[in-house]
C-alpha cells in the first residue's frame, strides 16, 4: 500500500512539473523572412572584416526590401582601415550602390589621425558613434554591436 501510494505521488508530481518538448515552430527561413520592409536596422562595428559582412548583410537585406533603412556603423581601428585599405573600396561602392549609409566615429578618426577628406564623399561621420547608436535606438533602430 505504502508503494502504491508512493508511486501515485510521484505520477501526481511528475505530471505538474512536465512540460511538452517541441522544437521551434518557425524555420530559419520563417525567421529570415520576418525582416520588415519598411525596417530601421544598424550595425556597429569595429574591424574592417566585420565592416565587410555588414555590407553584404546591408546588401542582401536592402536587395529584397529597398524601403529598409539599414546603417552601418563604424568605431575604432575600421574608421583608419576605410580611408587606407584599398580593397574596401569596392564595399563602400556597394553600400552607395543599395542605399545602405555609413557612419564613421570622428574620435576614432582623430585617435588614427584621419580626415573626413580622406573618405569617399558618401561617407557620413559623427562626434561620437555610441551616442549616435543610442540614438539610432531612440529612433527606432533595431541595432546590434560586432
Amino acid at each position: 500500500m505504502k508503494n502504491q501510494f508512493l508511486m501515485i505521488a510521484f505520477i501526481l508530481v511528475g505530471s505538474v512539473f512536465y512540460t511538452a518538448v517541441s522544437a521551434q515552430s518557425l524555420s530559419v527561413s520563417d525567421i529570415e523572412n520576418s525582416v520588415k520592409n519598411d525596417g530601421k536596422y544598424a550595425i556597429l562595428v569595429p574591424n574592417a572584416r566585420y565592416f565587410q559582412a555588414a555590407v553584404m548583410t546591408g546588401k542582401e537585406l536592402k536587395t529584397n526590401n529597398p524601403k529598409m533603412d539599414f546603417e552601418i556603423v563604424l568605431i575604432s581601428a575600421v574608421a583608419k582601415d576605410l580611408a587606407t585599405d584599398e580593397s574596401l573600396k569596392s564595399f563602400i561602392e556597394i553600400s552607395e550602390k543599395m542605399g545602405v549609409r555609413i557612419v564613421v566615429c570622428e574620435s576614432a578618426m582623430n585617435h588614427f589621425g584621419v580626415k573626413k577628406s580622406d573618405y569617399h564623399p558618401s561617407i557620413k561621420t559623427t562626434p561620437d558613434g555610441f551616442a549616435y547608436m543610442f540614438g539610432l535606438q531612440e529612433n527606432g533602430y533595431k541595432t546590434i554591436s560586432l
